[in-house]
C-alpha cells in the first residue's frame, strides 16, 4: 500500500457561520516532494493574512506530518554547512518575534493532562540543530518583578533543523499544559497554572511568540559515525529531542547524513492515550526493523516483573544485558524528561552493574569521559 508524504495536514476549521470569514483567504497551496516525485498541492496556513477576526475564529486540527520509507527531500542544504551549532542568536533582551503556525492536541481523551504539538514559523532566522532548545517569553508582566517581562522558559525542540515543513523555516515544540489542582477541593486553580505552557497551548495560528536561543550542546546528535548506536530514554514531553533525531535518521533525505546504525527508543507515559508521536515511531519500526527498536512503558496499563507499575526504568532493567553490551561497544545513551525520572533509572543501572560485577560509579565516569552520556531533565 502506497503512503503519501503527508498523512495529515494542518487544517483550519471555522467556528461559527460568519460569511466574511468563509470568503477570507486563509489557505495557500504548497507543493511537497517525496524523493524525486512531486506530490499534489496541499493547503497550509497563510501567515500573511491580516484579518484578525479570521485568526481569532479558527481552531487548528491535525498537523503532524509523516513520510513513507521513501525519504522526504529537505532544503536548504546550507543548514548542513555549519561546523558548530548555532548558539544564542537571540537573547532575552532582544528576542525574535516568531509566528504560531498550528497548535494540535496530540494525546487521547484518557490521557492525564493535555499535551500539544506547536509549530512555530521563525522564517529561517533562528536556525538550530537537533537536540537544542528554544526559550519562550510569554506575554505579560513578571509578577515578581513589576515592569519587567516574564522569565524565559526553555523547551526542547521536537523537530529537525528543517522543521515539519522540511524547508528550514519552522520549529516544533511538544508542550504539556501545566495546571494546578487544589488538594482539598480537587478543583483547578487557574491562578497557579503554568503561564508559558498555557499561553502556548492556547495560541492560535497567526499569534506572535517571542523566542530566544537556540541553546544547548549536551543533547546534540553526534554524527561523526553514521553507524553508531543511540539509546534514547524519554518520559512524557522529554520525547521532543528524540523525535528530531528519528526524523533526521528515518524520514528526511539528507545527502550528508545516511544513518545505518541502531536507534533504540524507550518511552515512558501513563497509558496508551498518552503516547506521543506513536504513529511516526511505529512507521519507522515497520520500515527500518534492523535500525530501530521501540519499547514503551505504560505505567497505568502494564505491570513490571514484581507486579508493580511499569516505569521506564523497569524496561531498562528488562533489557539491561543488551544495553550494557551496547554501551561497552561505544553506544550513546540519552535521557530527557522530568528530573524525577533519573533517581529510579540510576538506581536500576547501579543494581544491574553490581549484578554484573561492575562498579557503576566507575562505569558512569567512563561514559561521561567518552561523551556517551547525555542528560537533559527539567
Amino acid at each position: 500500500m502506497a503512503h503519501s508524504a503527508v498523512s495529515q495536514v494542518a487544517v483550519a476549521v471555522p467556528v461559527g457561520t460568519d460569511s466574511t470569514l468563509r470568503s477570507a483567504p486563509l489557505f495557500k497551496t504548497q507543493n511537497l516532494r517525496l524523493g524525486e516525485k512531486s506530490l499534489a498541492p496541499v493547503l497550509s496556513l497563510d501567515l500573511k493574512s491580516r484579518n484578525p477576526r479570521l485568526r481569532n475564529r479558527y481552531v487548528v486540527c491535525m498537523s503532524v506530518q509523516q513520510a513513507s520509507k521513501s525519504k522526504v527531500a529537505v532544503s536548504p542544504l546550507e543548514l548542513e554547512e555549519r561546523s558548530q551549532p548555532p548558539l544564542n542568536l537571540y537573547k532575552p533582551k532582544e528576542p525574535y518575534t516568531a509566528t504560531i503556525v498550528s497548535v494540535e492536541r496530540v494525546v487521547g481523551a484518557k490521557a492525564p493532562g493535555e499535551t500539544c504539538h506547536i509549530v512555530i514559523d521563525h522564517g529561517g532566522n533562528v536556525p538550530y540543530w537537533e537536540g537544542q532548545s528554544y526559550g519562550v517569553i510569554p506575554p505579560g508582566e513578571n509578577p515578581k518583578k513589576p515592569g519587567n517581562p516574564h522569565n524565559v522558559r526553555l523547551y526542547s525542540i521536537a523537530s529537525t533543523r528543517y522543521g515539519d515543513s522540511f524547508d528550514g523555516k519552522t520549529a516544533s515544540l511538544c508542550v504539556r499544559r501545566a495546571v494546578y489542582y487544589d488538594p482539598e477541593s480537587g478543583k483547578e486553580d487557574p491562578s497557579k497554572s503554568g503561564i508559558c505552557s498555557n499561553f502556548l497551548c492556547n495560541s492560535k495560528p497567526g499569534d506572535k511568540v517571542l523566542i530566544t536561543g537556540p541553546s544547548g550542546k549536551i543533547m546534540l546528535l553526534p554524527e561523526d559515525n553514521p553507524n553508531a548506536t543511540h539509546i534514547m530514554i524519554a518520559t512524557g514531553t522529554g520525547i521532543a529531542p528524540f523525535r528530531g533525531y528519528l526524523r533526521r535518521m528515518f524520514m528526511e533525505s539528507v545527502p550528508t547524513y545516511k544513518f545505518g546504525g541502531l536507534a533504540w527508543l524507550f518511552l515512558g507515559v501513563a497509558n496508551s492515550d498518552s503516547l506521543l508521536y506513536d504513529d511516526e515511531f511505529t512507521k519507522y519500526l515497520q520500515d527500518y526493523p534492523d535500525n530501530f527498536r521501540y519499547d514503551k512503558a505504560l505505567s497505568r496499563e502494564q505491570k513490571n516483573k514484581k507486579g508493580g507499575k511499569m516505569y521506564v526504568q523497569d524496561k531498562i532493567e528488562e533489557y539491561s544485558d543488551k544495553i550494557f553490551k551496547l554501551l561497552d561497544g561505544g553506544a550513546h545513551i540519552y535521557f530527557c524528561g522530568l528530573k524525577g525520572m533519573m533517581p529510579g533509572i540510576q538506581e536500576t543501572l547501579k543494581r544491574v552493574a553490581e549484578q554484573r560485577g561492575e562498579s557503576w560509579d566507575q562505569k558512569l565516569s567512563q561514559l561521561k569521559k567518552n561523551k556517551q552520556w547525555h542528560v537533559e531533565v527539567y
